[in-house]
């Protein structure tokens, strides 16, 4: 009998990344979520998923700005699994840096998150994805093509974290599949406020009119999972928002 499958979603504990965790987990996976600060949510997440399957959910903090807290996680993931089939790079920093004011250390902040350590996190579970023929599916952002006003150092991130996606797609193949999710309107920021106003121009430039939900990109990666003839891609998920 095969064994259970496995996926790791980093930011897993809310969000997006919380509802990638349930599709997966509904599908018969053995969830592992990472958080940072969210640990309230993440015990709320993991005691849900248990109370639907036994020993199907595992909780691991890690703050990805502290390289030890990195290495401890990554231990205590490879000390509780012998096998990995699904790692999900999920986990963002998500803020505006206005040119005039843009710091080193918001850069760092916003390049670390969003490409470096998916980067690493790829090299720690190497030797497992191999094993399993397992893929790695990278969340980007729609709007990396045309740019986002005051967000450049955002969008630059997540255009490093595509550039991976296709590079580690034919460095890593034919063992382990390589994609990435280009989300468009799913959930608005939590820290920036957006007012109503804007919010009604974004969603007017977008092709079907309305916002997505977080099913609406779980479903989408685990479309990128099943379809085992897919590799280098970003799957743009916007309701058609970057037709325009």
């Amino acid at each position: 009998m095969d064994k259970e499958k496995v996926i790791l979603v980093t930011g897993g504990s809310k969000r997006i990344g919380a509802d990638i965790a349930r599709y997966f987990h509904v599908r018969g996976f053995k969830v592992i979520i990472h958080f940072n600060k969210s640990a309230e949510e993440a015990e709320n997440l993991k005691k849900d998923l248990l109370s639907k399957r036994k020993d199907s959910c595992l909780t691991v903090q890690a703050d990805f700005f502290k390289e030890n807290s990195i290495n401890e996680a990554v231990k205590e993931i490879l000390n509780s699994t012998d096998k990995l089939d699904v790692l999900v790079n999920n986990a963002s920093s998500f803020f505006s840096t206005p040119i005039e004011t843009a710091s080193k250390e918001e850069w760092s902040n916003l390049l670390d998150t969003n490409a470096t350590i998916p980067l690493f996190l790829t090299q720690a579970f190497k030797p497992f994805l191999e094993s399993s023929n397992g893929c790695i599916i990278n969340i980007s952002d729609s709007q990396v093509d045309s740019g986002i006003s005051q967000y450049s150092l955002y969008t630059a991130a997540k255009a490093a974290l595509e550039s991976l996606t296709k590079s580690l797609s034919k460095e890593l193949a034919p063992n382990i599949r390589v994609n990435a999710i280009a989300p468009g309107i799913i959930l608005w920021p939590e820290n920036d406020k957006v007012s109503e106003e804007v919010k009604k121009e974004i969603i007017n430039k977008t092709a079907l009119g309305r916002m997505g939900n977080p099913e609406d990109i779980a479903a989408a990666a685990y479309l990128l999972y099943k379809s085992t003839y897919m590799t280098g891609q970003v799957l743009k998920v916007d309701g058609g928002r970057s037709l325009f």
